[in-house]
């Protein structure tokens, strides 16, 4: 009970944590990056502006970066996932694309998963169903001890894996979207 007591009081004391900021306009630093791993579903951002309020952050790249439209790169920070559709290549009859985006602390880090998936709906049911194979592209962004460097691991998974990769049955280990690329970014003035 005292020990309860205790952590509680500390909770109090420590008051709210803050969150980093990364808003701003970070340009790639390809040297100290490294040479780029392949992470299907995604590339090397050759530039990202980051743009974050106190209840959401959204992303917008060029020269690269995920695979979804840039308008659909908002993440909610209190970890409730948003889900949007994807209506960037028309109407494609039966077939729906959306994505889903989700954010998570931990400590300092922000990990942002960017999911696009597809359904299929049955004409005469309504029924929808998934279809496997969706990538699930993961940042996790960090900040340097002076601010001045946006650190982003690249990676991903797929939560519903394919029968069959590149005509073989599917095999994680050949699997290029679980590679890891760490990338350094420079914050532009």
């Amino acid at each position: 009970m005292a020990a309860t007591a205790i952590a509680f009081a500390l909770a109090a004391y420590a008051g709210p944590q803050t969150i980093p900021d990364f808003s701003g306009t970070w340009g790639l630093q390809a040297t100290r990056s490294g040479p780029p791993v392949d992470v299907w579903g995604q590339t090397r951002a050759l530039a990202i502006v980051v743009t974050q309020s106190s209840t959401e952050l959204s992303l917008a790249t060029t020269g690269g970066g995920l695979s979804v439209p840039q308008a659909l790169q908002r993440y909610r920070l209190d970890g409730v996932p948003l889900e949007f559709r994807d209506d960037s290549l028309g109407d494609l009859g039966a077939f729906v694309r959306k994505v889903r985006t989700n954010a998570s602390w931990a400590g300092d880090r922000l990990t942002l998963e960017t999911e696009p998936f597809g359904e299929l709906v049955d004409g005469s049911t309504g029924k929808r169903t998934r279809v496997a194979g969706s990538i699930t592209s993961v940042w996790t962004l960090r900040l340097s001890a002076n601010g001045d460097e946006l650190l982003v691991e690249r990676t991903g998974f797929r939560a519903l894996p394919p029968a069959l990769l590149h005509g073989r049955p599917y095999s994680q280990a050949d699997d290029l979207v679980y590679n890891r690329d760490l990338v350094v970014y420079t914050r532009q003035r």
